[in-house]
């Protein structure tokens, strides 16, 4: 699905916004919560391709002791997410304009407790499996920079990726817990927050998939 004509002016605009974003990130690595000014108990939320940022705001917003961090590589579209969060002013919320495959630049063993991953790209052309953000080696990426016990939540209107990443989330380790392939008529709907992508298939009538994998 298209994500909307090229911005204009993105670097002046990101300017405006600069205490949302970091020009080197990877300095930040094992420093989040310092960096960010939150104790070094707090909670790490990340979610990967964030979007126009409709779950990071209200997320985030949800979660004001949790410091979440949104990774975008679309430069046009991150502005969008980064724009929202100044504008609300949602102090724990702070953004990566960067490509998923350069997590561990950028975040230390064991920093994140939490990674979010929703409508990622299925690349449902032939041979394109292992540019899935669900791909084992990805999986094997997050698993160091997760905590013990810590989660992925996945969220796709793709059954074809749901199956297959039902299977690389049990070849590397993780526990599967509150599957679904209906979410909005589940009981795990109650605290669903609903990106963009997400509110578009279900007019469509497309029954969203869900997965919760722990380590």
């Amino acid at each position: 699905m298209a994500r909307g004509r090229k911005k204009k002016h993105i670097p002046e605009r990101m300017d405006a916004c600069h205490e949302r974003w970091f020009d080197a990130p990877m300095l930040n690595k094992g420093n989040w919560r310092k960096t960010c000014g939150f104790p070094e108990d707090c909670k790490v939320f990340l979610e990967l391709g964030c979007g126009k940022g409709k779950f990071c705001t209200q997320t985030a917003t949800d979660n004001p002791d949790v410091l979440y961090i949104a990774l975008e590589r679309d430069s046009s579209v991150i502005l969008s997410a980064i724009e929202k969060a100044h504008e609300l002013n949602i102090p724990n919320l702070f953004f990566i304009n960067a490509d998923a495959q350069l997590l561990d630049n950028y975040f230390a063993e064991n920093e994140v407790d939490r990674i979010y991953i929703n409508f990622c790209d299925p690349w449902s052309r032939r041979n394109k499996p292992k540019r899935r953000l669900t791909y084992r080696a990805f999986l094997e990426q997050y698993k160091i920079l997760l905590k013990e016990h810590g989660q992925i939540r996945f969220k796709t209107d793709n059954d074809d990726l749901y199956d297959f990443s039902l299977e690389e989330f049990k070849a590397c380790g993780f526990e599967l817990s509150e599957l679904t392939r209906d979410l909005h008529n589940s009981e795990w709907d109650k605290d669903n927050v609903r990106t963009e992508f997400e509110q578009k298939f279900a007019d469509q009538g497309i029954g969203i998939k869900r997965a919760v994998a722990t380590l």
